[in-house]
């Protein structure tokens, strides 16, 4: 699906495209027009037009798939589509003066050798992915290639146009090193940025453990940590496969019944409403009268269907449970016998988070994500050490948990983030000295642009 919306928007902006052709106009005159000129680098109509194109397309491209929309031919949308290209191509052209200037405008035969290698390995991606393109035209061996590469020279994909393309952004590359190889961060500038980041999750987590555990289980650096929170870790004994596609499968049927029975519940409210009708005519209702008493037999029988499917899904949760009974109870037994925790949990646990994760889970009384017969049990336990003992989970299997820590309230020590934040700030820093020189450039370099030539 989205290959094809793809493929109708570049057609509708091949189409808008066509249509200026009934201007009468010489047009291979008129696209040679010079919009943008530095020295000798000029960027002419025809150039900044095909990537005002561009530009418009990706911008339908990306409404499209948030839901929104764009249209291509809308004089605003054109004019800042103008505007945004023609600021990108005064910061190539400032770029490519600089490089030349500097002498960073060379490439090394290494980075050649980089640069055909990355061409050609952009070209086959393209090409490949024109051939899926035309998946459903019906051609195939040659005439397949032969119209894929159609599509690419087409799009200006070709390897000549890749390596020119790489070339410069190789270029870009040395010229944007050049510029931030001095930056640098201070001590002042981490503790500044840390200060920061601890107050802002002071205010999203300092009253929310839940959110805060919730965060920092799935990978989030938070830089504050609220009271309650607790960090477990624990040894889970899961279904059997063969228990556990049971399980889905019955789940599956319990699913379709509870649709069935509220299907049949709507069709009842829909019939006794126009039962309820006093303007409804005596047909009329008795047709609806007929509707209510097949509803009402469509969900007697849903019911029954759910009522069986609950109690296979019942039975083959049982069923699961007592096949790992025994050993889940051999864990325990471990344990009350004073076997290591650690050792055992890197022996038994069936959990593939718990490995690696030295802190464990952090925990908190009103989270969410984790099951929550995992997350009471958990919180039940009264203090450091404590162990519970094997609590059904509602999906996995046997939970046995430890309560490992508690997680220290307040903010995280720098140390432990400092190397974090030296590189964001870092490269924050290095980002805004290369825009303000590059638009420093841009400024002193005396680009002539001439905008009003792109609006016939």
């Amino acid at each position: 699906m989205r290959k094809k919306a793809l493929l109708a928007l570049m057609l509708a902006a091949a189409l808008l495209l066509s249509g200026c052709t009934l201007i009468v106009k010489d047009e291979a005159v008129d696209n040679a027009t010079e919009i943008l000129r530095l020295g000798d680098r000029v960027f002419t109509k025809g150039e900044v037009k095909e990537q005002v194109e561009q530009q418009l397309l990706y911008n339908s491209y990306l409404s499209y798939y948030s839901g929104q929309s764009y249209d291509t031919t809308n004089p605003t949308n054109i004019a800042n589509a103008q505007s945004a290209v023609v600021d990108a191509l005064k910061n190539r052209l400032a770029v490519a003066a600089k490089a030349e200037e500097l002498g960073l405008d060379k490439l090394t035969d290494e980075e050649l050798e980089e640069v055909q290698k990355e061409a050609q390995e952009d070209y086959d991606t393209n090409l490949q992915t024109a051939k899926d393109n035309l998946a459903d035209s019906g051609l195939e061996g040659d005439a397949l290639e032969e119209a894929a590469v159609k599509e690419i020279e087409d799009a200006h994909l070709t390897l000549d146009d890749l390596v020119k393309s790489v070339t410069e952004s190789k270029i870009s590359d040395k010229v944007r090193e050049y510029v931030i190889k001095d930056v640098t961060v201070d001590d002042a500038e981490i503790e500044e940025e840390y200060n920061t980041r601890v107050e802002n999750s002071k205010t999203t987590y300092g009253e929310n453990p839940g959110s805060y555990a919730t965060a920092v289980n799935n990978g989030t650096t938070v830089y504050y940590a609220p009271a309650n929170v607790r960090r477990v870790k624990q040894i889970l004994t899961k279904f059997k496969d063969e228990d556990q596609t049971a399980i889905t499968e019955a789940n599956k049927q319990v699913t379709e019944a509870n649709t069935a029975v509220s299907a049949a519940n709507a069709k009842i409210s829909a019939a006794q409403e126009t039962l309820d009708n006093a303007d409804a005519d005596e047909e009329t209702k008795a047709a609806a009268q007929a509707d209510l008493d097949a509803a009402n037999e469509e969900l007697a029988a849903a019911n029954t269907t759910l009522e069986n499917a609950q109690k296979a899904l019942d039975e083959a949760t049982e069923n699961a449970f007592a096949a790992i009974d025994a050993d889940a109870d051999e864990i325990l037994a471990s344990l009350a016998d004073g076997a290591d925790w650690q050792t055992l949990m890197d022996e038994k646990n069936q959990d593939p988070g718990m490995k690696n994760n030295e802190k464990g889970y952090a925990v908190a009384a009103d989270m969410t994500g984790f099951d929550q017969a995992f997350v009471d049990a958990a919180m039940a336990l009264e203090k450091v050490g404590d162990t519970s003992g094997k609590i059904r989970g509602n999906s996995n299997g046997y939970y046995i948990i430890r309560y490992d820590s508690d997680e220290p309230e307040g903010p995280v020590a720098l140390e432990d983030v400092k190397d974090t934040i030296s590189a964001s700030v870092l490269s924050t820093k290095q980002s805004n000295t290369y825009n303000e020189t590059l638009a420093k450039w841009v400024e002193e370099a005396g680009i002539k642009v001439d905008m009003n030539a792109l609006k016939d």
